[in-house]
């Protein structure tokens, strides 16, 4: 391959791969951020610009009004077709959770 101190060469096709493997990556990591619907910082992803993705607790807190309290509130009409409250769901708190009134 050459001395120590020279420049090594890479052959353009192992360049290309490896490339090709992070824009794939990438690209799969924002379809899954899209279709959950999950903000980035409460799936573990790490940002890639200095300025961060935010505050976390105000993520949560908006993720859960937007996201998860639309979907708690669907599955809690069940318990009005019903007329028992068959379907309890926790408050949601950050740092813990709290039983919710019935």
């Amino acid at each position: 391959m050459g001395e120590q101190d020279q420049i090594p060469l890479l052959p353009v096709s192992e360049v290309a791969a490896k490339d090709e493997f992070w824009n794939i990556k990438n690209v799969t990591r924002d379809d899954q951020l899209a279709a959950h619907r999950v903000p980035p910082l409460l799936m573990g992803i790490i940002p890639s610009s200095t300025g961060g993705f935010g505050d976390v607790e105000k993520a949560a807190l908006v993720f859960v009004r937007n996201e998860v309290k639309p979907l708690q509130d669907r599955l809690l009409a069940i318990n009005d077709r019903l007329g028992d409250a068959v379907v309890r769901l926790a408050q949601y708190t950050l740092g813990g959770t709290e039983p919710a009134a019935a």
